[in-house]
């Protein structure tokens, strides 16, 4: 259960957003979990489905990734062709009973050379892949793309349809370097307070992707009136170990078969 968000586009960097829940194998559902990361330079990757293929996965990807030199960076577009072949004979390594949870990923790139058309910035790409089989399915470079079980919530897919031609979000742009990133933020953030969803949470990562590095930042707000109002991301694990620990005191629920 989860929602990732992904677009290229289209001022140099592209933006990935991530809730934060996990649902354990018992039900019950904590928000403790980074599904987005860097792994690898001008590459971040977000995942949906089994939260232990998922993790390997990314933990495989970062491991191959590394550059064999300084200031060298991987195509965007030959990194997704190739992406399938392991991840396909990874996924079915494990257990049938994780990989019914499935397993869904979603690409965030920056071409190391290649500008967006007579534009001075980089272009960029978003991929989704899907178990069992992992063929990359590109985004449009102006579309607004999701996986996980956000996906498939009407109100949120609306609301992305509509953020697709929002000028708005390219004004904030203006004099700001993740402007309309920030922008898409706020506007999910907002979308998920207003229709709450079982097994999505309303704490979010924003991950951006450009030439000159890879951004991953919070949702947090802090806001001053007659009572101050804070909205803060709890801790969250980055790997099995860390969620074992997170756990630890709240579940004695294994994190086998957790999904998110």
């Amino acid at each position: 259960m989860t929602w990732v968000i992904g677009r290229a586009g289209p001022f140099g960097y592209a933006v990935g957003l991530s809730d934060v829940r996990v649902t354990l194998s018992d039900g019950t559902e904590r928000d403790c979990l980074q599904k987005i990361y860097n792994i690898g330079p001008h590459l971040a990757i977000g995942f949906a489905g089994s939260v232990r293929i998922g993790f390997e996965v990314i933990n495989q990807l970062s491991a191959a990734l590394r550059p064999p030199q300084q200031g060298m960076a991987w195509i965007p577009q030959v990194f997704a062709e190739n992406l399938p072949q392991d991840t396909k004979e990874l996924f079915r390594a494990f257990p049938e009973v994780e990989r019914r949870l499935g397993l869904q990923l979603l690409l965030l790139s920056a071409h190391p050379t290649e500008n967006d058309g007579d534009a001075p910035w980089a272009k960029c790409y978003v991929y989704r892949f899907s178990a069992p089989e992992f063929e990359p399915k590109i985004a449009h470079p102006a579309q607004i793309v999701s996986i996980g079980s956000g996906s498939k919530v009407n109100n949120y897919m609306n609301a992305l349809h509509k953020l697709d031609d929002d000028f708005d979000l390219f004004q904030l742009q203006v004099g700001s370097r993740d402007g309309a990133a920030l922008g898409l933020m706020m506007s999910i953030s907002n979308e998920l307070k207003k229709f709450p969803v079982q097994g999505i949470s309303d704490h979010l990562h924003i991950c951006t992707v450009g030439r000159d590095g890879i951004r991953i930042g919070k949702n947090d707000i802090q806001t001053y009136g007659t009572v101050e109002n804070r909205f803060t991301m709890p801790p969250v694990a980055t790997n099995l170990e860390e969620l074992r620990f997170l756990l630890a005191n709240t579940t004695k629920t294994s994190i086998d078969q957790a999904r998110c």
